[in-house]
């Protein structure tokens, strides 16, 4: 299966990409098919990727103190498994395929190599990757907010 150039240009970079890096992408960017219900990362595994869901959505999971607790849902454009990727720890949470999933799947070797062969794509794929993690910490500010007034009392 191909790699869809003119989605990732469209919906991950936001900008067309050279000639170069496309043939970069098709050539160290993992095409990665995951059927309903496998694992695609899970808690507690080394992280050494980040996977960019192009097609399906996965559940997010995480267990705390033996309890199975759905944090999220992963839908087309969104990363997961980057917060490992970015800090070599183990992945903080399980992502199974809610149905069949299309993924790209970017190791961090294939990062490093970017960094050496195409500054301005490590740089692009930093800045999605930056925001995804805004919009993420976002996310969860809202939620922390949302809590606390509901525990003070302040029922909506």
């Amino acid at each position: 299966m191909d790699i869809d150039l003119n989605w990732l240009e469209e919906n991950f970079f936001k900008q067309g990409l050279s000639s170069t890096q496309k043939l970069l992408i098709n050539q160290k960017i993992e095409v990665c098919e995951y059927a309903k219900g496998v694992v695609i990362v899970a808690q507690g595994n080394p992280g050494s990727a980040i996977y960019v869901i192009h097609s399906g959505s996965a559940y997010i999971d995480c267990n705390c103190n033996g309890e199975n607790i759905r944090v999220g849902t992963a839908k087309p454009c969104d990363l997961v498994g980057e917060m490992s990727f970015l800090t070599e720890d183990e992945a903080s949470a399980t992502v199974t395929a809610k149905e069949d999933c299309i993924i790209y799947k970017l190791t961090r070797d294939t990062f490093t190599s970017f960094m050496h062969e195409d500054p301005d794509l490590v740089y692009a794929i930093f800045a999605h990757l930056l925001t995804h993690t805004a919009n993420v910490i976002r996310h969860m500010n809202e939620e922390k907010a949302a809590v606390q007034h509901y525990m003070a009392g302040n029922h909506f």
